[in-house]
């Protein structure tokens, strides 16, 4: 005979839907993920590929219009992956 699960119990393995993986807010974006910190190389190449991918996106036109591309360059070195 098998074990029944309780009413309202999560299967094993399932996350729980009232945690959410990633979100927003005014600090930017925040993620959960599981496995150990990245080490600062691997942060520094993310920070890398992050300020890339806002050099390709629509914001950094409206950046670089706003303020000037000297401006725009220096408001993207404050793009940067941490860990908290």
């Amino acid at each position: 005979m098998t074990k029944s699960r309780k009413r309202g119990e999560p299967k094993k393995g399932q996350a729980s839907p009232s945690l959410p993986l990633s979100w927003f807010d005014s600090a930017g974006l925040h993620a959960l993920v599981p496995g150990s910190a990245p080490s600062p190389e691997a942060l520094d190449q993310a920070t890398k590929l992050y300020q890339q991918e806002i050099r390709n996106s629509p914001l950094w036109d409206e950046m670089v219009s706003q303020f000037g591309q000297e401006e725009a360059e220096r408001i993207l070195l404050q793009f940067h992956v941490e860990v908290r």
